[in-house]
């Protein structure tokens, strides 16, 4: 345990942290969690080169028709979809140089993706930024990656072999009709390719200033009654970060993950899939508890982490306008820390149907349930624990869709709902109207009203937190957090080299939590309790670009601009919450250059602008990444890339802001980095 005085906000320390009563109203929420940990990475090639060669030469034409499955549940083409989409393709992510997916995700327009320390992420869509994000829905091959525990996402655990990734889709805006509650600001559905696409070996290398070793094996092959398999091995060694007064921070990172796929064509109509995976890891983090001030105190941690899934699903075609679906998922974890352990057992089962009903009409409708239970332990010492250790939540949901033709390919109308009762709030409807116009070949309108809604956590209704003289506990009567949104959206093809996409939104929230006061401060202490006491309004546009300078080079730029205002009712007493209004920059640029050289070389280069985050003291950065590929031969890759080429270290979140709260971990800084890589197929 150390004792320190706050080396980096400042603005008179965030007013003391509000002065004590309120001031530490939002303090809770970091403390909320304290584990973290674990796993990820590795990178890139496992196709044949032919296919490599077209993924690298495609047409904007071909770009335009690359299909999604995200934003109907069933196959579309990109310029169709009735939605802000962008996808992050395997040739995107192999030229990228990184090794795990949240860095992926700094390429979408409109996506915040802020490293916290060496082995956690800030991410979200359109807003609402922090270490516990929770208005962002990830999927990954069909399974939900949230944990009930804080409606958000575990980023240290969501992994797999990059290489193996068909596809990113990514949707800013709700998608609640479809994929149900959670899905409020956007979704991240990472698909991963059939065991028949990858078939073959493949070995990747990687060493580094801030990667000193990781490695995957990886190995696809056909049984003798044509049933495609897939198993992989792969490890992770990452180094601590910096405190800002370039100390160690101690947060170093290790793990370990293996897993399998295998594809079966059962008939001519039906096939099968079952996967799964399992990981092991620990990683360090620092704790920061702002008592006794003005000093605070900083204790070292380690959260481990451990678990497993695994899925099948079950595809059936009753004929070319008729599909099937039928998935089950049961999904293990197991976290950690000093705080509290976390174990957590959660099954899943849904089906959904797609058919023509007419010409005019193509429905799709499903239902689904799933079952979540935790066992969770708190030591004596800690001051953290829950009314209830052990829980069980269930939901049951179902959905349908009408995508109508009103003038065959110029308009359509697209209308759905999502039924879900959870055992929080009951029962929850989100619907929502869509609608698209393509008057021509090379340009395409749309536009959407939705709702979606974010229903409680465990932590909101169930915690109990005592720091200093200061106790927060949850609300058994905690509402969804709800939102009304409406975009507009255009997409051309300029000509035969430019395209151009753009996204405007405009988003009413209501119910949002605060932490409220549950009676005045007195000399023993000051009580809060978590409430619905907040509405907003968030509000921006996306712009991204794809330039086809020659045959040989390519450049992809986006801008997003994004303006939110909160405010707490009239009779709330929380004075913090609507700071979180400053957790995601107003302005983000990307200009991405990726150009092929002579001699079977690649040099690509990415720059990212962001504007200053005012509640956090962040400020205004700007992130140079560079990558030299060279491809030895068809088997061989060899590539080094650099990180953070402008400055030796730099902040990009900080814990101790508004909606984030100054209680929890302890942010460090991103470092200049290298990192060389071998990939060897086999």
């Amino acid at each position: 345990m150390k004792t320190v005085f706050l080396n980096k906000p400042t603005s008179t320390d965030h007013d003391v942290i509000r002065r004590t009563n309120c001031s530490l109203i939002n303090l809770p929420f970091l403390l909320v969690v304290l584990m973290f940990t674990s796993l990820s990475v590795s990178a890139d090639i496992g196709q044949n080169p032919d296919e490599l060669y077209r993924l690298k030469h495609l047409s904007l034409d071909e770009l335009l028709d690359v299909t999604v499955t995200s934003v109907s549940r069933k196959e579309q083409i990109l310029s169709d979809a009735a939605s802000a989409i962008y996808v992050i393709t395997q040739e995107d992510i192999r030229r990228s140089g990184m090794t795990q997916i949240p860095e992926l995700l700094r390429m979408v327009p409109g996506m915040h993706v802020a490293q916290i320390d060496a082995n956690k992420w800030a991410i979200s869509a359109r807003g609402f930024n922090g270490r516990y994000a929770n208005k962002l829905l990830v999927l990954m091959d069909g399974r939900s990656l949230y944990t009930p525990l804080y409606s958000g996402v575990y980023w240290d655990v969501q992994d797999t072999v990059l290489e193996d990734i068909e596809r990113i889709e990514v949707i800013r805006g709700p998608g609640a009709t479809l994929w149900g509650a959670n899905a409020v600001n956007g979704i991240i559905n990472i698909i991963t390719k059939s065991a028949q696409q990858t078939q073959g070996g493949l070995i990747s290398l990687a060493s580094g200033s801030e990667e000193p070793g990781s490695g995957m094996l990886r190995y696809s092959g056909k049984t003798a009654t044509d049933v495609a398999y897939r198993i992989y091995v792969k490890g992770l060694r990452r180094d601590s970060g910096v405190f800002f007064d370039g100390s160690d921070a101690e947060d170093d990172w290790k793990g370990k993950r293996l897993g399998f796929r295998t594809d079966s064509q059962l008939t001519e109509r039906d096939n099968l899939t079952l996967q799964g995976d399992f990981y092991r890891g620990v990683a360090g983090q620092n704790n920061f508890i702002p008592f006794p001030p003005p000093v605070g105190t900083i204790n070292e941690d380690q959260a481990d982490t451990s678990g497993g899934n695994l899925l099948t699903r079950w595809n059936h075609s009753f004929s070319s306008r008729s599909n099937f679906s039928l998935q089950f998922y049961y999904d293990r974890t197991k976290r950690k820390n000093a705080t509290l352990t976390e174990r957590r057992d959660t099954y899943d089962l849904e089906f959904q149907h797609d058919f023509l009903l007419s010409e005019k009409h193509a429905i799709i409708w499903g239902a689904g349930y799933r079952s979540t239970q935790d066992d969770i332990d708190s030591p004596s010492t800690s001051a953290l624990n829950f009314n209830h250790p052990q829980n069980r939540d269930s939901i049951i949901s179902a959905f349908v869709q009408d995508d109508i033709t009103l003038t065959t390919d110029r308009w359509h109308l697209i209308l759905g709902t999502k039924y879900e009762h959870n055992d929080y709030t009951g029962n929850e409807f989100q619907p929502s109207v869509r609608m698209t116009w393509t008057p021509d070949g090379s340009n395409s309108f749309w536009g959407a009203v939705s709702r979606a809604v974010r229903t409680p956590s465990r932590i909101e209704t169930d915690v109990n937190i005592q720091v200093g003289p200061v106790s927060v506990s949850g609300n058994e009567t905690f509402k969804t957090e709800k939102l009304l949104a409406y975009e507009l959206g255009y997409r051309t093809q300029a000509s035969s080299g430019l395209s151009l996409d753009i996204a405007a939104f405009y988003n009413d929230y209501d119910d949002l939590s605060t932490f409220e006061l549950a009676g005045p401060p007195s000399p023993g202490g000051t009580q809060i309790e978590l409430d619905n006491r907040m509405s907003g309004k968030s509000y921006g546009f996306e712009l991204a670009t794809s330039w086809e300078v020659s045959d040989n080079w390519r450049i992809k730029a986006s801008h997003a601009w994004l303006k939110v205002n909160l405010k707490t009712d009239s009779d709330s007493s929380d004075t913090t919450s609507a700071l979180s209004s400053d957790t995601t920059p107003e302005h983000q640029t990307q200009i991405r250059s990726l150009l092929d050289l002579p001699h079977e070389l690649e040099f690509d280069t990415s720059v990212y602008y962001l504007s200053k985050i005012p509640n956090s003291n962040i400020d205004s950065y700007t992130r140079l990444d560079m990558r030299l590929g060279w491809h030895v031969d068809k088997d061989l890759d060899l590539s080094l890339s650099l990180q953070n080429l402008l400055k030796n270290e730099h902040a990009e979140f900080l814990e101790f802001s508004g909606f984030s709260g100054p209680l929890g971990l302890q942010s460090t800084q991103s470092e200049r980095s290298f990192l060389l890589q071998l990939k060897l197929k086999f």
